[in-house]
């Protein structure tokens, strides 16, 4: 009795030394930042949908780490100093990358990934006249998939997507020539009416694409 008193004994100081080595492993501290972008411009995506992948070399157990693209095209992650394989992956709004990026983190880092979208959105405008919300832009093609529709989204908060919205109206026709402006109305229902301002995006659906590109969000008076 007494010898097994003594090994529950050893075993309970085991496990609270293990715990206490795990406790007293150190946080990363380093900030990796940066922007998806194409030519130097930010590509909006829809927030949290779209993600990067990182990977660590030099460790004999590596796993992925998630990086979610905030709507505006900016990302972080908190991480150990050290190299990295960052990974575009499949389903977003822009050419799947066949090869990784390497990524040397020491201290804050800021990494600017470059990608190329499928279309853009480009000379957008979005005004209001007696609550009817009206866009203009310029939808340029640069892979060779095709275009579903276009969609002008409203929003009673900054984050705007296809899923978090107020009300949204739907472009189909006219897409086959792309060398024009395209246009989109929207009425505002009266509770976005009586509201001081909404917010307001672009997006495009590309064809056999998940996520769809976005316009900057912006902030409408009323």
């Amino acid at each position: 009795m007494k010898r097994n008193i003594v090994y529950i004994l050893i075993f309970a100081l085991a496990v609270i030394i293990t715990g206490c080595e795990y406790d007293n492993y150190d946080e990363p501290t380093s900030m990796l930042t940066g922007t998806v972008n194409y030519n130097g411009v930010a590509v909006g995506v829809k927030s949290g949908a779209t993600q990067l992948e990182l990977w660590q070399y030099g460790y004999q157990l590596r796993s992925k780490i998630a990086v979610h693209i905030a709507q505006d095209g900016t990302y972080s992650a908190r991480l150990f100093d050290g190299n990295y394989k960052m990974v575009r992956l499949a389903g977003a709004p822009w050419l799947t990358p066949t090869d990784s990026m390497d990524v040397v983190v020491k201290g804050n880092t800021v990494f600017d990934v470059p990608v190329t979208p499928y279309y853009t959105i480009s000379n957008e405008t979005i005004t209001n006249s007696a609550g009817v919300i009206t866009a203009n832009c310029m939808i340029n093609k640069i892979g060779t998939l095709g275009i579903t529709n276009v969609q002008l989204l409203i929003g009673k908060t900054a984050v705007v997507d296809v899923t978090y919205n107020a009300a949204q109206t739907t472009l189909t026709s006219g897409l086959g020539d792309l060398t024009t402006s395209k246009t989109l109305t929207l009425t505002l229902p009266d509770a976005l009416k009586a509201l001081p301002y909404v917010y307001a995006r672009l997006a495009v659906r590309i064809s056999g694409v998940a996520e769809r590109y976005y316009s900057p969000i912006y902030k409408i008076t009323l």
